[in-house]
């Protein structure tokens, strides 16, 4: 994980740089199947299930009449339970939403990726539970509760600070305040509940000035002082 905080710090420093921003997005984007299938070779090897168990990643984005944008409800990812039967296997699958991830930088991917994984893992320890989840709402926020807040702080601040920016360059401030609104009000009231508010308090504030300022800069420096 050190080589990844690493790489945060040089990431923030092209964020800095309006020009070089687009690029960045691109590559991204260009990269995110690569990115996701070495995350993942390298994360399983902590996963805590049976050797039986065979796990499947795929990256997908909905058909649908509109694009649908990071901070939509349709932006989810998803792991499923596909089989556990001697005739049919012991099959998982996780399905990450391009809408919301593909535009991410690797070191960013992280808590979504461990967060599926723990999911992984909650399947294979308790599959009556975890398909239970699917209608059953408390046992569902209890999953969702396990399934939060693995890795170091910096790589949540990390994905808050793209994603917001990524929404900026897109839309202007319109598309960067609903991100900001669904990272820090919504997200811990869908999908089940469950989820920690992914944006904090202080960083929403700080979003909310650098809008009133009409001045981006205020929310790269924020996220940037360190670098």
């Amino acid at each position: 994980m050190k080589t990844y905080l690493k790489e945060i710090e040089k990431i923030r420093k092209i964020l800095k740089v309006p020009d070089k921003r687009k690029k960045f997005w691109e590559e991204n984007k260009k990269n995110f199947d690569r990115n996701i299938k070495e995350l993942f070779e390298e994360l399983k090897k902590n996963l805590k299930i049976d050797k039986k168990w065979r796990v499947y990643v795929a990256s997908f984005s909905f058909i649908s009449e509109k694009e649908i944008k990071p901070y939509d409800y349709d932006s989810f990812s998803s792991t499923n339970l596909i089989a556990k039967s001697e005739k049919q296997g012991f099959e998982i699958g996780i399905f990450l939403n391009k809408a919301r991830l593909g535009f991410l930088s690797k070191p960013t991917l992280i808590p979504m990726m461990m967060h599926e994984l723990k999911h992984v893992e909650q399947a294979a320890r308790n599959t009556l539970e975890y398909v239970e989840s699917m209608f059953n709402d408390k046992v569902s926020e209890k999953l969702e509760k396990e399934a939060e807040r693995q890795t170091e702080e910096e790589f949540r601040k990390e994905q808050i600070f793209e994603s917001v920016l990524y929404c900026f360059d897109l839309g202007g401030w319109k598309f960067a305040e609903k991100m900001a609104e669904f990272l820090y009000k919504k997200i811990c009231k869908i999908y089940g509940r469950g989820y920690e508010e992914a944006m904090k308090e202080q960083e929403y504030g700080i979003f909310l000035q650098a809008k009133k300022e009409k001045r981006i800069e205020k929310f790269i420096e924020y996220f940037c002082n360190k670098t």
